[in-house]
């Protein structure tokens, strides 16, 4: 969707026009769930937060300003009901790293020398299973720019942290995870030693 027809739906919705809204919905949806999936892992939950972020931006899309970039505008609201839900849950806070399942993905990317879909496929749902370990604030920062490709601005905007705060979550959030990533790699390397 171009940035004309967007401000055109928008124009819509905000004057009512629930087919108009629908259009909305259908094409960030999966945007929204991705990002509240990640962040709570799990599913259930990610779905009512996504359900109840449409509910919100109907009801205050009068509010929304044309100046502001939507996606920014509906992540910062997807990222805070996310919160929210962590909050909500705190022994979901820290989801524990099944080390059983991260060996099996470990082997996967060893053994996958010519696969490269599937090794860069197990890669990426090893990093967001160690990304769970991280802080909420490290975790928030490295899912919205590692994970989905955010700019620094629009983290910022998101996530109501400087810019100092978001590139030092970020940094931290990267150390930890090549360090967890190394770890296994040391843990891999001793196995097959001693075999």
């Amino acid at each position: 969707m171009d940035k004309e027809q967007l401000l055109k739906i928008i124009e819509l919705s905000k004057k009512k026009d629930h087919k108009a809204f629908e259009k909305l919905v259908e094409h960030y949806q999966s945007y929204a769930f991705s990002l509240s999936f990640k962040l709570v892992c799990n599913d259930e939950d990610a779905k009512d937060i996504v359900q109840e972020s449409f509910i919100r931006v109907w009801q205050h899309i009068h509010k929304f300003n044309i100046n502001t970039k939507f996606t920014t505008w509906l992540y910062k609201i997807v990222f805070n009901l996310s919160l929210d839900k962590l909050k909500a849950n705190k022994r979901r806070k820290y989801v524990a790293v099944d080390t059983e399942h991260v060996t099996i993905l470990f082997d996967k990317l060893v053994d996958a020398d010519t696969e490269t879909d599937i090794a860069n496929k197990d890669l990426a749902m090893l990093i967001s299973s160690l990304a769970n370990e991280l802080t909420p604030k490290q975790k928030a920062v490295f899912i919205l720019r590692d994970l989905q490709g955010a700019e620094m601005d629009e983290i910022s905007e998101i996530t109501s942290m400087s810019k100092g705060t978001v590139k030092s979550n970020l940094y931290y959030a990267r150390l930890n995870i090549r360090e967890k990533l190394k770890r296994i790699e040391n843990i891999k390397t001793l196995q097959h030693e001693v075999r």
